[in-house]
């Protein structure tokens, strides 16, 4: 029985953690991008979508583990 309600409680959390990223994803507007500074360097953009997946691999296998 504890078993069903801890995977139960993890399942509502990681849908909790989805439905909270995709608001903020939502909420947010593309802005035109500034100029790029002199000798700024090489930087490569990260998508949030890329980030969320990879926190939200880590929690799960944190879980299962």
């Amino acid at each position: 029985m504890a078993k069903a309600i801890s995977n139960n409680s993890m399942i509502t959390f990681v849908l909790a953690v989805i439905f909270a990223i995709v608001a903020v994803a939502n909420a947010q507007e593309m802005a035109p991008s500034p100029a790029p500074a002199a000798g700024a360097g090489f930087s490569l953009p990260t998508s949030s979508v890329v980030v969320a997946f990879s926190l939200l691999f880590s929690l799960v296998s944190l879980f299962k583990h």
